[in-house]
């Protein structure tokens, strides 16, 4: 293990709310191994309304642009792995690893790999409804191995609306809870093996003690990916 972790350069969650427990969770991490340390990061933090905007007119190519330049400016200072802090947002991942010469840690990769290596083949997918429709995450997924289980419609809609204009915006009440249980339990009903919180956010509403199958928290996956890099030799 190194003495001082490297440096991560921070495309912050699409919500404030994901971007701090990131934070939190990669100080929590380097503190634990390394006594007295904390992380080492370069924050890009974003304005969920011109994000969301983009996503609403479906401007792919423009977000991608931002994220490319913003990723390199993290780069012009030290980061030496750059960590898209959103699932959905790894729709532009390729496009940014394409043009930097440092490592985009994949939160899709890092949630695969702990799904094959539980033994599992096939999850549910609880996430955005563009991280749901979009093949992106599918065909990542398929490439490492695993199968999803999509939700099907109205169901599908319905959590989209849930994670991206309720619980994005701070609003949690108890039903959103209940619909996100009902949610995964329907997933599992169709032979999910397990569950993905494929939004950053989902775990705001959906815990392990809620469901019956592992719950597999891809935010807190990949911040141990990111962790394992920033620690390595």
């Amino acid at each position: 293990m190194r003495a001082t972790p490297r440096r991560l350069g921070l495309l912050g969650g699409t919500t404030w709310h994901s971007s701090i427990i990131y934070e939190q969770l990669l100080n929590e991490g380097v503190q634990a191994a390394l006594p007295g340390q904390t992380a080492d990061l370069v924050v890009r933090s974003y304005n969920f309304g011109e994000i969301s905007a983009h996503h609403a007119a479906g401007t792919w190519d423009e977000l991608a642009e931002l994220y490319i330049a913003d990723a390199r400016w993290l780069i012009a200072g030290g980061a030496e792995a750059i960590l898209i802090c959103a699932n959905t947002m790894h729709k532009v991942a390729p496009e940014v690893q394409a043009v930097i010469d440092v490592p985009v840690i994949s939160i899709i990769d890092a949630t695969a790999k702990a799904i094959l290596d539980a033994g599992l083949e096939n999850a549910g997918l609880l996430a955005t409804g563009f991280t749901m429709r979009m093949p992106f995450y599918r065909d990542r997924m398929t490439q490492q191995g695993v199968t999803l289980v999509i939700p099907e419609e109205p169901d599908l809609s319905e959590f989209h609306h849930l994670i991206y204009e309720r619980v994005a915006n701070g609003i949690i009440e108890e039903r959103d809870r209940v619909g996100a249980r009902e949610a995964a339990e329907k997933l599992v009903s169709r032979g999910a093996q397990a569950i993905i919180a494929g939004c950053t956010e989902v775990p705001l509403v959906l815990t392990q003690d809620d469901i019956d199958v592992p719950l597999f928290d891809s935010m807190d996956l990949h911040v141990k990916a990111a962790l394992e890099f920033a620690l390595a030799d």
